[in-house]
């Protein structure tokens, strides 16, 4: 009596085996409950064990790795083997050629995919025709959740960037399961939660999206600003070499017409602070590294005064005085010191700090060489030798700047200097 059912239940496995293999090759997978717990014990290197299961073993393996993608998806790992296997009954692996659509916009299915290898993105169509970039999916992440959660058309099309081999999930199969309601309402119960931390995420981004776009459109506003602080000083140089070269200026080392260039430099100077709200810090204007920026300057003043003063006492020969000049008294010393400080603040602080910022020159090269030419080209009204002079201690006084990172040294050493070039033509 125990033969023939012995024999039936060979038949019986015989035929569970063939169905399996054949299903395996129309990529269907096999509603065996169960047999993740069972499989996962099984030694792959034991030879009677693959012996004893190999005509079910290519599709074991199938089952298998099929499991192990879905658990490293944040919303499949939680799920519990039976869900997971009622899963992977109706589930199918597919292959997308690189820049095919995955899904379209507009599509009215549900289907959820599972992206294994490759990597794709995500566009929806814009007014005019084009296409508008929402985000790149990468492997390990799901396609299609939005449909699958609320059955709406989809909201989006995915294109594959590189081919793509995914898991789809077919809601229709996926529902007809004898616990396809539960297992529906278990997967999207999962998915709803890495759909709440995807949309969090991407608010972030949205957030993040538009400052940088505010960030642009306050620095397309300061350059707006910029630019017209430049022809202003450029108008004010044109201005004064005009009055120099028609001779309404007798003496452009008189203190009154001193006074008056100082005002012209520093309105313009003041407004563009005001108007564009830069901090005195951002000017170099701070306590931070105040003392070693004096300390070093005037050290760099003391070396460089000793060949000026042997010049002055050993080789400088006296010359007889002539009407007008400079005179070195206490009024010059005031107002060239005013003179000085806005010169800093409107060149060092104000044009080179904003020039390395629309440049982004980091290293400030540029910035020193372009501060440095403009604000040599704002004296040709003290003649050609005073444009060169200040060019060349301008290159000089924006590496000082640019090492310091304050403006009082600068400020220190352009005093210092210009004191002593007064003296050698006032002697």
């Amino acid at each position: 009596m125990l033969s023939p059912i012995v024999a039936l239940l060979a038949c019986i496995g015989l035929v569970a085996s063939l169905s399996e293999s054949l299903a395996h090759r129309r990529g269907i997978v096999f509603p065996l409950k169960g047999q993740v717990a069972f499989y996962e014990h099984l030694d792959a290197n034991d030879p009677v064990q693959n012996d004893l299961f190999s005509p079910v073993n290519a599709a074991d393996r199938h089952f298998m790795e099929m499991i192990e993608h879905f658990r490293k998806h944040d919303a499949f790992a939680h799920l519990n083997d039976s869900i997971l296997e009622s899963i992977c009954s109706v589930s199918k692996a597919i292959d997308v050629p690189e820049h095919q659509f995955i899904v379209r916009e507009g599509e009215e299915t549900s289907d959820l995919y599972l992206l294994i290898e490759g990597e794709a993105r995500a566009v929806r169509r814009d007014p005019g025709g084009g296409d508008i970039k929402l985000n790149i999916i990468r492997t390990g992440e799901c396609v299609g959740e939005l449909a699958f959660l609320d059955g709406a058309p989809r909201s989006a099309s995915v294109v594959a960037e590189t081919p793509c081999q995914l898991i789809k999930i077919p809601v229709d199969a996926l529902r007809a399961l004898p616990d396809g309601a539960m297992v529906t309402g278990e997967l999207k119960g999962a998915l709803a939660g890495v759909v709440v931390k995807r949309a969090r995420s991407l608010s972030d981004e949205m957030l993040s999206a538009l400052r940088e776009q505010l960030a642009a459109k306050t620095l397309q506003n300061q350059f707006g600003y910029f630019l017209v602080f430049t022809i202003a000083l450029f108008l004010i140089s044109t201005s004064l070499f005009y009055l120099v070269a028609e001779r309404y200026v007798k003496d452009v080392y008189d203190p009154g017409f001193s006074w008056q260039t100082i005002l012209l430099f520093a309105i313009p100077c003041l407004i563009i602070i005001k108007a564009m709200k830069i901090p005195p810090a951002q000017l170099g204007l701070r306590r931070e590294g105040l003392a070693k920026s004096l300390a070093q300057s005037f050290g760099i003043c003391l070396v460089l005064s000793i060949p000026i003063g042997i010049y002055l006492i050993f080789f400088k020969q006296a010359e007889a005085p002539t009407a007008g000049g400079v005179k070195i008294d206490l009024l010059f010393l005031t107002q060239y010191l005013f003179h000085t400080v806005f010169q800093e603040i409107g060149s060092r602080g104000l044009m080179q700090g904003l020039f390395q910022k629309f440049l982004a020159d980091t290293k400030g090269h540029r910035a020193v060489l372009l501060t440095s030419t403009i604000f040599a080209s704002l004296h040709l009204t003290f003649g050609v030798d005073a444009v060169v002079i200040t060019f060349f201690a301008s290159i000089i006084f924006g590496y000082v700047y640019l090492y310091q990172k304050n403006l009082a040294g600068v400020i220190l050493m352009h005093y210092w200097f210009g004191v002593l070039a007064a003296l050698m033509v006032a002697i």
